[in-house]
């Protein structure tokens, strides 16, 4: 018996050991790190709500399209007011609003469509040091235009976005997990009290009900890899998604805190989104668990045999 006991701590080392440099061979068969990638990436319009405005304004069916105009809702656009009428450019008068997906800085602000290119892996910590490391996507943008009370008008959509990344050096591509974005909207009333105090006149709001996580970890080639979605204006500057007042928020009928975008009458506002790609060279956590299992036994056992 006192000979089993002495040999235990031995037993359990071994078979830490053992773990660790299963662990250890994992990591000898991945892969190398990619340091560059080929991207496609897109984002469409997967649903959306409007307005009934009939029960509000009976009009006769034949002059629906007259005074209520019909929604557009397509992959790339959402489009309400006047029949005929124009929100691109926004022209006075146009008579009609919209919230389009274009396809980058480098394209155009409306037809949607993939945007392509490349991208170099950051490895460790840091933020990015050049612009290959930074993917340029697709970009939001909402033509507010002055429209008829009596016209349907957009109550909510949902925005699918994917990814997908192919290692330049020929490995196989790998397809990220899609990111859903819910938001709720508000075509305020141009005439004060603007919601939350705000000037005159009053913008439109948009309300995001539920952030995915926007920085979204994933393995390739036994590898793990972390990318990081970014957001700004489409110039450079701060993005116009951020937390809204409280009024605005009870405009919307959500609570007080959340995270929104408010659109100046008259005027076209964009979100620009881009992305980054880390490589995180880590050693994976069992391999940490293990070692220092190991280390932890190996000492018990090193004062007993002593």
């Amino acid at each position: 018996d006192r000979m089993r006991t002495a040999s235990m701590p031995k037993m359990a080392f071994l078979v830490v050991c053992g773990l660790v440099m299963a662990g250890a061979s994992g990591a000898c068969r991945a892969g190398p790190f990619v340091t560059a990638w080929n991207y496609v990436t897109d984002t469409i319009f997967t649903d959306a709500d409007f307005t009934d405005k009939g029960q509000y304004f009976p009009f006769p069916p034949e002059y629906n399209t007259l005074f209520r105009g019909t929604p557009i809702h397509t992959d790339y656009e959402l489009s309400w007011g006047k029949d005929g009428g124009s929100f691109h450019p926004t022209p006075p008068g146009g008579g009609r609003s919209a919230v389009t997906i274009g396809s980058g800085t480098a394209g155009t602000l409306t037809g949607g469509g993939p945007v392509t290119g490349t991208i170099d892996t950051i490895i460790g910590a840091g933020p990015p040091t050049t612009a290959s490391q930074i993917g340029i996507g697709i970009n939001i943008s909402h033509w507010n235009n002055p429209i008829s009370t009596t016209y349907d008008e957009l109550l909510s959509g949902n925005l699918l976005d994917s990814l997908t990344l192919t290692p330049t050096d020929g490995r196989p591509s790998i397809t990220l997990t899609p990111l859903l974005f819910s938001f709720v909207f508000n075509e305020t009333l141009n005439a004060p009290p603007c919601a939350g105090g705000t000037a005159e006149p009053c913008a439109d709001l948009f309300g995001i009900l539920g952030v995915p996580d926007l920085n979204p970890g994933f393995e390739y080639d036994g590898r793990d890899y972390q990318a990081n979605i970014l957001l700004t204006d489409g110039a450079g500057g701060v993005a116009p998604i951020g937390m809204l007042l409280d009024g605005e928020c009870e405009a919307l009928g959500l609570d007080n805190g959340c995270l929104g975008w408010r659109t100046n009458e008259g005027l076209r506002t964009t979100a620009q989104f881009a992305f980054t790609v880390r490589a995180i060279p880590e050693p994976s956590t069992l391999a940490l668990f293990g070692l220092g299992l190991a280390g932890l036994g190996y000492r018990r056992y090193k004062a007993k045999t002593a």
